[in-house]
């Protein structure tokens, strides 16, 4: 019997989607949407873990988080949300899976050793590992190394246009170098790059060659959600403070990367001057769970000069400061230093963007930095490597 073709009015079901990669959509769309991860990937996964095929995605998602406190619930709802926009209705649970990390990661590590005659930069290995890792994590196998996974990956709604192009390189890049191996003869390769060779062979030439032809053009990008100050404006900014006070929350924010709830959180003992640390309430964490950082210079001195005058201060560090006037003495500094008629996107939370922008435009290695502002994603860390390239290159490249 001929096999008809579906009816134009039932539109074809939508292919069912790996939960890993449902979570790494989530997460770049939480960056587009509020700039932020937070602990909302978190809940997302805890639920994606325990979710059973049969039944309803979003019906699962309701009875989960029935069971949380209303915080919990308004975490959920925010993945209801995307799961609603993105009209995902049921998904392939791969979080349980014994090796959460793809073994193809091997070759990621392989193509950054023998190409490091031309990857010389440490910044720029870090760069290229990160790109490569998250498509890697994001498709799963070398199998899965075709165009249209990575035209997905690459040409994501969240990136500029250079973003994608910086994206299509990296990609562009390996595919070229795994076709390297899967064109030479094995009489012109030692047994180790047999092996390889043998390993690559997961993914097809043709895939490779698909994947090496795509093309993405760059063009300049609009401004980014938030913008960073400069060296220069951020010392004009500390200088226009008038308190010892000011000093010690402008140089948290702007030096070390302090979110605005994180300064206010701070107490007087959090702060350890003998191993020049200092240790972070974070966001959407308990108040027993602290990560300790270093303490830059900076702050190190404003902190003493601002406890010299405070000497009694046991609990909070700043007991009188509010987010309401912690926001008005940062907007009104802008102002002082003549920022806002400028038409920059500013905010307190511009000045954690400086702190990020100026480590990596100083040369400081992407996970240290990650580190430093305790981000959960290197794909958050990942933003400030982007703005850089995206700034210099048209810049740089008009020399030539």
């Amino acid at each position: 019997m001929a096999r008809h073709l579906p009816s134009k009015s039932k539109p074809l079901p939508a292919p069912v989607r790996g939960a890993s990669e449902i979570l790494f959509d989530y997460e770049q769309w939480l960056l587009t949407h509020y700039g932020s991860i937070g602990t909302y990937r978190d809940h997302a996964k805890s639920f994606l873990r325990r979710f059973k095929a049969k039944g309803s995605l979003v019906s699962q998602l309701d009875t989960f988080a029935s069971r949380k406190s209303i915080t919990g619930r308004s975490i959920l709802n925010r993945f209801k949300r995307f799961l609603e926009e993105k009209n995902i209705v049921s998904i392939e649970n791969d979080l349980l899976a014994k090796n959460p990390l793809p073994l193809s990661n091997i070759y990621i590590k392989l193509f950054l050793l023998l190409n490091s005659d031309r990857l010389k930069s440490r910044t720029t290995r870090a760069t290229y590992a990160t790109i490569l890792n998250g498509y890697f994590e994001k498709i799963g196998d070398l199998r899965h190394f075709e165009k249209v996974t990575a035209q997905r990956y690459i040409f994501d709604k969240s990136f500029s246009d250079f973003t994608s192009s910086l994206y299509a390189s990296v990609l562009r890049s390996f595919a070229n170098w795994a076709l390297s191996y899967m064109t030479m003869p094995d009489r012109e390769l030692s047994v180790e790059e047999r092996k390889i060779k043998e390993g690559l062979k997961r993914a097809s030439q043709r895939s490779l060659r698909d994947v090496a032809s795509i093309k993405a053009t760059a063009t300049v990008s609009k401004l980014y959600h938030k913008e960073s100050l400069t060296r220069i404006q951020r010392d004009r900014l500390l200088k226009a403070c008038s308190t010892s006070e000011e000093r010690a929350v402008i140089t948290l924010m702007s030096w070390n990367g302090l979110r605005p709830i994180e300064v206010l959180r701070l107490s007087a003992r959090d702060i350890d001057f003998r191993s020049r640390t200092i240790a972070i309430h974070g966001k959407g964490r308990s108040v027993k769970d602290k990560n300790s950082i270093v303490l830059f210079k900076v702050c190190l001195q404003e902190l003493k000069v601002y406890l010299k005058e405070h000497k009694r201060l046991k609990d909070k560090l700043f007991p009188e400061l509010k987010y309401k006037l912690l926001r008005s003495l940062v907007v009104t500094l802008f102002k002082r230093i003549k920022l806002t008629s400028q038409g920059e996107k500013l905010s307190p939370h511009s000045l954690r963007h400086t702190a990020g922008q100026l480590l990596y435009d100083e040369g400081v290695p992407l996970e240290f930095i990650q580190r430093t502002l305790r981000h959960r994603s290197m794909q958050s860390t990942m933003v400030y490597a982007n703005k850089a390239v995206e700034r210099n290159y048209f810049k740089k490249m008009k020399r030539y």
